[in-house]
């Protein structure tokens, strides 16, 4: 009976040991997400550009600095050498009154390149819940031109970029916040290169694949929290355990290319799991 019972206290003090060091290791990597992001890099290829176009995505930063004043994501930024700059929306966490960190971010990035910006959740429950309705304004007056159901035409050198902003921050809000009626009366140019963002990812699939469109740009789900290999993204609320949509590139039904930025901030004390925040970078080829 003794040595059964040493046995089992021995089996217990190794469980112990191992979940406090798994817990360890995991506040260690949650500690460093806080404070590094990966670059990742998206090939997309289209006979409608004659040279490489660069897009750079910005998306759920959530008014999170990377160094002082976000001295090291500037420069980062500024050395890929971006045609366009794209802040796919959650700029901010809808609780905090104070995300002049994020304004000054845009500020300098202008300097590096166009910058162009749509709504997310949080910035849609501050404007509808806190009453924050200078915040699309604010973005605006720091250069970065908001895209509210809204688009524009950019000449990159020989090339005609369009680029097409929704302001639908949920599945529900793409008819109720005009998309739909937005999307129906666009015309698409069928020889320049379109690019649609919108915050949900799950919109391209359920909402979007009606419309010709060339590449399309989300976030919003933060890589899906924790990512397990042979798996994927654990969790969006969109669609619970085991999304789909979770990060990376994706073909959709249109054959566009739908690429959706794991986000380089959070608005929660959830880890992230295998997970690191990310910058994505999009190279537009025409081979």
């Amino acid at each position: 009976m003794k040595k059964i019972l040493k046995l089992l206290l021995f089996f217990f003090i190794i469980l112990v040991v191992t979940v406090v060091a798994i817990g360890g290791a995991i506040l260690v990597y949650w500690q460093y997400t806080k404070t590094h992001y990966e670059i990742s890099f998206f090939q997309v290829t289209s006979k409608k550009v004659s040279r490489n176009i660069r897009f750079i995505v910005i998306s759920d930063i959530h008014n999170r600095e990377y160094g002082e004043n976000n001295e090291l994501l500037i420069n980062d930024i500024r050395s890929l050498n971006p045609d366009l700059i794209l802040f796919a929306g959650d700029m901010v966490i809808k609780q905090q009154d104070d995300y002049q960190a994020v304004l000054n971010l845009a500020t300098n990035l202008t300097e590096i390149a166009p910058c162009y910006g749509i709504l997310g959740n949080h910035e849609s429950e501050r404007i509808v819940f806190s009453n924050d309705k200078d915040l699309p304004k604010k973005f605006e007056n720091a250069g970065l031109k908001m895209l509210r159901n809204a688009q524009d035409i950019i000449h990159i050198g020989m090339d005609t970029i369009q680029l097409i902003g929704l302001s639908a921050s949920t599945t529900y809000g793409f008819e109720e916040y005009g998309g739909r009626a937005f999307m129906d009366k666009t015309s698409i140019d069928p020889s320049a290169f379109c690019v649609v963002m919108a915050h949900v990812p799950i919109l391209f699939d359920s909402k979007l694949t009606d419309y010709q469109f060339d590449l399309g740009v989300a976030g919003h789900v933060h890589g899906g929290l924790a990512i397990i290999p042979y798996f994927g993204g654990l969790y969006s609320n969109e669609e619970g355990f085991l999304p789909t949509y979770y990060a990376g590139k994706y073909i959709l039904s249109n054959d566009a290319t739908l690429i959706i930025s794991r986000g380089l901030g959070d608005s929660q004390n959830i880890p992230r799991i295998n997970n690191m925040p990310e910058l994505a970078v999009i190279d537009v080829n025409w081979y």
